[in-house]
């Protein structure tokens, strides 16, 4: 009796089969996600929406869904002739299986999301445990003592490198060019207990921090350098600048830096993305007034 009624009884059913297949094909499932939720759609309006769909293939996806009855066509005008494509009740309920597909695909399948990285490069141990620690609790830390060491460390897993800026063999320079050199995303702050000089104009770091740093200051920074990962290229060259001019400026008279023909060439360059029209259309005031506290203009 068990053996009959198992042999009777597919292990995959037709109606699963079925449902399977409507649902594999790419613009079925988006178009009824598209049309939930709304009082009706037109062609163009689907057309729109769904990026990289042809006209042909949404015409044969609109067709097929409309003989399983899962959306309805209804004619809004006719001269000229407009209409519009609605999930009729049996799409709502396909709706709700997809929606639960995505919220498991996002539980199960999405990848999973890493902690940031902040690789810290400084040849003093104690610093270098000290920076550490106070960074530990919201990113995974690497470390490294010297240039050499903080190459072996590097890879496109780093996020932000806090980089002593002297250091044996390599230096923090040095360093700072071979990253640039590799076109890493990567966001670097540059420690040192030396004093501000001109040679600053031409290292590519983001940030500038002066030896001893306190922990509230080193975990802002690096926060910072997190949120400008998000932003355009022109809007990172823009912060870097405004950091790099603002440190010169407070190190130096006015005079000196404007007999220097780089620190000319890099305050023009300001001025041109300060009067792009795109330029600051992803960061809110607030990050804007921070960046320019120490900028005299």
């Amino acid at each position: 009796m068990t053996d009959s009624h198992a042999r009777e009884t597919p292990v995959v059913p037709d109606s699963l089969l079925d449902s399977v297949s409507l649902l594999s094909k790419k613009w079925h499932p988006a178009l009824v996600r598209c049309l939930s939720g709304t009082d009706g759609q037109g062609f163009s309006d689907l057309e729109r929406r769904l990026d990289g769909v042809s006209a042909k293939v949404l015409t044969d996806a609109l067709a097929e869904l409309r003989e399983y009855e899962i959306i309805e066509r209804r004619e809004v005008s006719q001269s000229p002739l407009r209409v519009n494509y609605t999930l009729t009740e049996r799409g709502e309920e396909l709706n709700a299986v997809i929606q639960s597909l995505a919220d498991w695909g996002e539980t199960h399948l999405a990848e999973p999301e890493t902690e940031p990285v902040v690789l810290v490069a400084d040849d003093n141990k104690r610093v270098n445990t000290m920076h550490s620690a106070w960074l530990e609790d919201d990113y995974t830390v690497r470390t490294a003592g010297d240039g050499e060491e903080t190459l072996r460390n590097l890879d496109t897993d780093v996020d932000v490198v806090v980089l002593d800026r002297r250091m044996p063999g390599l230096s923090g320079g040095e360093v700072l060019d071979w990253i640039r050199s590799q076109r890493y995303d990567i966001r670097v702050v540059v420690v040192t207990s030396e004093d501000v000089d001109l040679d600053l104009l031409d290292m590519g770091f983001d940030e500038y921090l002066t030896k001893p740093v306190r922990r509230d200051e080193l975990r802002s920074v690096v926060a910072d350098l997190f949120e400008r990962r998000t932003y355009s290229t022109e809007l990172q060259e823009y912060l870097g600048l405004k950091s790099k001019i603002g440190l010169l400026r407070a190190e130096y008279p006015d005079d000196t830096l404007e007999t220097h023909d780089l620190y000319q060439r890099l305050r023009s360059r300001l001025d041109e993305l300060e009067a792009s029209d795109g330029t600051f259309e992803e960061v809110d005031a607030k990050t804007l007034e921070r960046v320019a506290v120490g900028s005299p203009q």
